[in-house]
This record gives C-alpha cells, structure tokens and sequence, in this order.
C-alpha cells in the first residue's frame, strides 16, 4: 500500500466530527447552510463519523423534507438547554470525535472550553450582523480562540480579521445553492398561481421578495420595496410585487399598501412550501433583497438571492454587507444603496420595459449561480478546509 493511501486511510478513521448547531430546521439562510454543511460532511468523511447535536428541533414551520441528526432539542427551551450540553459532553467522553464543528458564534465560548478540556480541534462558522453587533466576554474569547474560523463571506471575514484575529485561520466558503433543485421550472407556473393567487406573469412585470418578514428582519428592505413600487407605479409601468413568507411584519406591510393606496398591487403569499420554491422563484421577473448594515442588521451573504439566480432570476441586492458578493455587475443583476430608492426604481422600471435585457441577466444569473455557487464547489472548498485542519 501507497503512503498517500495510508494517510488518507488513517485521515478516513481519525475523522470523527461533531457538529453543534442551534437549529438547522428552519427555512431561514444559516439553517440552510448548516444543512449544506452537514452534507458535505457526511458525504466527505462518511456518516457513521459525524453527529449533529442541534438545541433546536423541528416544528410546524420547520422545512417540510425530513432532516436527520444525532439529538435534538424538543419544546422546553431551558430543559433543550441542559439536555444539549449534556448530550454534548457524553459525545466527548464517549465517542471521542477529533474536530468539534461549532455552526454558531453563540456556542464558541463553551467550544472552545471543551476543545482545551478534550484536546480537540474547533471549526467556528460566522455568518454575518451576530458579528458585529456586540460580542459578551465568553463569546468575544471563543471568536478569538477558536482554531479556525469559516465565513460565508469576505464581507464577514475582513471584519474578523480587523477586529478580531489578524487574518489567522479564517477561510470563507460562499453558500451553495442545490441546483438539482433550484432551477427554473415553468411546469408548476399555474398551480402555484392558484395556491398563493398570484397575478398573471404575461400581463406584469413582476418584483419577487421571500424571507422571514419579521420586525426584526425588515433591514432586509420590506418596507422600502413597498415604497419603491409606489414610485415606479406612478411611472405608469404595468408591475406587480409578491411578498413571499410569513411573520409578524406582514399585517404592518399589509396596512403600508392601503395608505398607499397600492394594495391590489401587492400580493402576500404566506409561507411558502419548501417544494413550491424553485416554481416561486422562476414565477417572479426580477428578484430584491437590499439590506441595511448595522448593529443588529446586515447579511452574510444571503441565500434567497442566490437560489433565485439559479432558478433564472435576475437579482438586485444591497451594496452594505456580504450581499453585493452574490452580484457580477451588470452580468446577473445589481448592487445598490438601501437607502437609494430613486435608483432602485429606476432598474426595475428599465427591466420592465426591456425584454431583451431582462433575458440577457436571466441567462447569466442562471450562469453565474453555476459556476460560483454551486454544491460541489461548497463540498470542494469543505474538502480542502478539512484536509488541513486534520493534517496540521
């Protein structure tokens, strides 16, 4: 037998990973990288060689698609609490794993404890606004003190190394969208018009936004794209929004649109199922996220947009956070200033009345989602994440 063979059979049993997350059944971006990751990691180093531990379990809004991992929490949020670190530290003792996965800055401060107590090496994923919003002590020195650091963004990761680390350890792996299932899809165009009563694509234009609309996420722009179809309607273009999802933000969105006076304008679909998105996101023209950055706001780089370009979706996102990474301008849409409203108007006002270009973008976003954000190039760059934290 080879050397290299050896070592990749020593790396293949060595290789026990256990992976800490505070919830991956959710339909919100960080659940749905951790899903990604979880993947790949059980494709890379096989499952019988990874456990999920997530304090958070499924519920009623959780996705639809059934998810396995090793524990998670039930309903008592404080008994999940103490459950978990108990779970964690059997797993410690008696599986023995050699990487601790932390999906979450939250648990960084006890990771890192436990990774000195156990003699293990740490993974610590960030992601975005958690970073720069205010860190406690515990969590200020697990950021510091992990052994590595994974971003889904350069956009996080410079702010890490400006504040945090100095540029040691810390890798970024863009999200991934699965393209096997996000990919354009006129088939369902007429069922998923009847389930959310949708407005007729061949008569509008039409905006499309999706997330979790809460009064905690409208940095993400809900309020101002209803305001900024109010200004491209009084430029008389023929165009319609879908506000896709669900939250305590929406009767507030709702009550915007009768002030003024635009509610026939605006449909609000409710909570999407997971097997109507890939139709949804096709459905729609032009796809828009344009967040705000700041304490308690701000985006790694979010997933929404990207599964939108992969499904043929032009998209236009915000200029202040890990969004404009998702952006190739002026191939597969366009990154603008939140508090630009005139401008982003005026895009959407262009797209409208230009067929051919709305079709080039289209093209190239799907291209784009391809070549930049595909999952095998997310499981590639895990692979190389991981084949040097073992081999140092």
């Amino acid at each position: 037998m080879g050397i290299t063979r050896k070592v990749e059979l020593d790396l293949e049993v060595m290789s026990k990973i256990l992976y800490i997350t505070p919830g991956c059944f959710d339909k919100g971006g960080i659940s749905r990288y951790n899903r990604y990751q979880i993947r790949c990691l059980s494709e890379l180093h096989g499952k019988d060689n990874i456990r999920v531990i997530s304090l958070i379990g499924p519920d009623q809004n959780s996705i639809e698609e059934p998810f396995e991992v090793y524990w998670h929490g039930g309903s008592n949020f404080t008994l999940n609490k103490i459950r978990f670190v108990l779970v964690l530290l059997r797993c410690l003792f008696f599986w023995r794993p050699n990487l601790l996965f932390n999906a979450h800055v939250n648990f960084s401060g006890i990771a890192v404890m436990l990774s000195k107590l156990f003699g293990i090496k740490t993974i610590l994923n960030v992601y975005g606004s958690e970073v720069w919003s205010g860190l406690g002590p515990g969590t200020r020195m697990g950021l510091i003190k992990s052994h590595y650091v994974l971003s889904d963004c350069h956009n996080t990761a410079d702010y890490v190394k400006s504040h945090y680390r100095k540029g040691n350890n810390i890798s970024v792996i863009w999200d991934c969208v699965d393209l096997d299932k996000f990919k354009h899809d006129e088939s369902r165009f007429d069922s998923i018009k009847e389930k959310y009563n949708l407005p007729n694509r061949d008569n509008y234009f039409l905006i499309m936004t999706l997330g979790r609309m809460s009064i905690e996420t409208d940095y993400q722009g809900y309020s101002r794209l209803i305001t900024v179809l109010d200004k491209v309607l009084k430029e008389g273009k023929k165009v319609k929004l879908i506000m896709a999802g669900s939250g305590g933000l929406v009767e507030t969105l709702r009550e915007k649109t009768l002030e003024l006076q635009i509610e026939s304008e605006v449909t609000f679909t409710g909570s999407v199922d997971e097997n109507d998105m890939a139709s949804l996101y096709s459905y729609g023209h032009v796809f828009s996220l344009v967040t705000e950055s700041g304490i308690g706001m701000g985006e790694g780089i979010p997933l929404t947009p990207l599964e939108a370009m992969a499904c043929k979706t032009p998209i236009i996102v915000g200029n202040q956070d890990g969004s404009r990474e998702a952006i190739f301008e002026p191939i597969n849409g366009y990154v603008i200033s939140p508090d630009d409203l005139i401008l982003h108007a005026k895009i959407i006002g262009h797209l409208a009345d230009d067929p051919a270009l709305l079709k080039s973008l289209a093209a190239n976003a799907e291209t784009t989602a391809r070549q930049y954000f595909c999952y095998d190039l997310f499981k590639a760059k895990h692979k190389d994440l991981l084949d040097k934290v073992f081999q140092n």
